[in-house]
C-alpha cells in the first residue's frame, strides 16, 4: 500500500511540474519582433492620369509600419522608433527624410501599425520623376533604429538595440511595385 502512494505522488507530481517546466523554459526564448513596411505612398511619383502639378509638389512619403510581437510568452518595450529614409537604395547619399514615432508596449503575440507621414527634403523629385516616366521604378531605402526591451515574468531585461532596413520600389502609381508587405530585416 505505501509504494501505491509514492507512486501515485510521484506521478501527480510529474504532471504539475512538466507543465510549468514547459512554460518556464519557453518564456527564456526570444525572438527579436518582426518589422515590415505594409504600405507606402509618395504622391510626388504619381504620373497617371489626373495627376497634377499640386500632386508634384506633395513631397511627403505616407509609410504604414507593421510591428509583430511573435513571442507567445514575452511582451516588449519599444524604445523611440527612428525612421530614415534615402534615395535610390543609396544610405552613402545624405537622408532625404526622417521621422521619430514614441515608444511603447507591445503585448505577448500581439500586432501593431504605425502610420506616418513624413516630410521629405533633398530628394531629386525631377530626376526620380524622370525615372517612373520612363517607365522605371525608383528605390526607396528605409532604415528604422530603435531599442526593444523584452518582458519577461513581470520585469524588464537589458536594452538591445535593433537595426533594421529594407528597399522598396516605387512606381507610376507613387505606390510599391510589387504590393506586398516588405520585410524590414537587419
Amino acid at each position: 500500500m505505501g509504494k501505491c502512494c509514492i507512486s501515485i505522488w510521484t506521478i501527480c507530481i510529474v504532471i504539475i511540474l512538466t507543465p510549468v517546466i514547459v512554460i518556464l523554459s519557453l518564456s527564456f526564448v526570444t525572438h527579436k519582433p518582426r518589422l515590415y513596411i505594409q504600405d507606402m505612398y509618395v504622391p510626388a511619383l504619381k504620373t497617371t492620369t489626373g495627376s497634377s502639378n499640386a500632386t508634384r509638389l506633395n513631397t511627403f512619403i505616407f509609410i504604414d509600419l507593421k510591428l509583430q510581437n511573435v513571442m507567445p510568452f514575452n511582451g516588449i518595450r519599444y524604445g523611440d522608433l527612428n525612421l530614415t529614409f534615402f534615395y535610390a537604395s543609396n544610405a552613402s547619399l545624405p537622408a532625404v527624410g526622417n521621422y521619430t514615432a514614441a515608444g511603447f508596449y507591445q503585448g505577448l503575440k500581439k500586432t501593431a501599425h504605425r502610420r506616418v507621414v513624413v516630410r521629405t527634403s533633398g530628394l531629386p523629385w525631377d530626376d526620380a520623376f524622370v525615372k517612373i516616366s520612363g517607365g522605371s521604378v525608383v528605390d526607396i531605402r528605409v532604415e528604422l533604429a530603435t531599442t526593444v526591451k523584452l518582458r519577461r515574468c513581470g520585469r524588464y531585461l537589458e536594452r538591445e538595440a535593433m537595426v533594421v532596413k529594407a528597399n522598396v520600389r516605387l512606381d507610376g502609381s507613387g505606390e510599391e511595385v510589387n504590393k506586398k508587405t516588405v520585410r524590414l530585416v537587419g
